[in-house]
């Protein structure tokens, strides 16, 4: 008798001849990550430097490898990852270059709207205490763009997110900052950034939530809804007008 992860690599492998949207494919992507044990300490420490107004020097080291650490451990548990790489190129600096070779990558490189041939993942963390500027969210299109051809995706870590980007309440139908560049560089060139800020690195102390995530905040680039990413923990992403909520799910 097969076991439950025999079952789910045989799904996989089916999967792969699905297109990505399919909905066989949005309650697989819970099985496509095992969240590190280790993670929570980190986020707790991280969330505690993140309270502080100022830090010194000492400090905002301590937040970046902490932020680092929590990027390398979160996609580390996503299955089929095989190369993890963090280094000073002969260009620019790279807190992390994540891909895959394997069907279980490429069915989840299909999954997140990667185009062919761009498979690998962008990583950037931030441990700073302020949000990300747009100089910064520049940086990495750039980066993508002239020097990581195979690259598909990037992905901010950043304790409190990116300038311009929706908060909780009303919803933002105009588009500045961070939020625009994200908007361009992804009708410019398919390629999408997202940005990860604190409540969304508090979700990744839990299984299945990375690619989730991942695959709402790609979503969001184009449909841009105005409103914050729904949590990994809500099954169904759900915005609909009164009229329409009010006959249920």
């Amino acid at each position: 008798m097969k076991t439950q992860a025999e079952w789910v690599q045989q799904a996989l492998e089916a999967l792969e001849n699905l297109n990505p949207g399919d909905s066989a494919g949005v309650d697989l992507l819970s099985y496509l990550y095992v969240a590190d044990g280790q993670i929570g300490a980190l986020v707790g420490e991280l969330e505690a430097l993140g309270s502080k107004r100022r830090l010194t020097k000492a400090q905002r080291q301590r937040a970046g490898r902490l932020m680092e650490a929590v990027a390398y451990l979160a996609f580390r548990g996503l299955k089929g990852c095989s190369s993890f790489k963090s280094f000073q190129s002969a260009g620019p600096q790279y807190d992390l270059l994540v891909t895959g070779d394997g069907a279980s990558w490429l069915t989840l490189a299909r999954l997140l709207y990667m185009t062919e041939g761009k498979r690998g993942v962008l990583v950037e963390a931030k441990g700073t205490s302020k949000k990300i500027a747009d100089k910064d969210f520049a940086r990495v299109c750039a980066i993508m763009e002239t020097n990581l051809p195979i690259v598909g995706l990037g992905v901010f870590f950043s304790l409190h997110g990116a300038t311009g980007f929706p908060l909780t309440g009303a919803r933002q139908r105009g588009i500045r900052d961070c939020r625009l560049r994200q908007a361009l560089f992804f009708a410019k060139t398919g390629r999408p950034v997202v940005v990860f800020d604190k409540k969304d690195i508090s979700e990744l102390r839990a299984n299945g939530t990375l690619p989730i995530l991942l695959a709402r905040k790609i979503r969001d680039i184009a449909e841009l809804g105005g409103l914050p990413t729904v949590t990994a923990v809500d099954i169904q992403e759900v915005d609909l007008p009164k009229h329409l909520k009010d006959l249920g799910s």
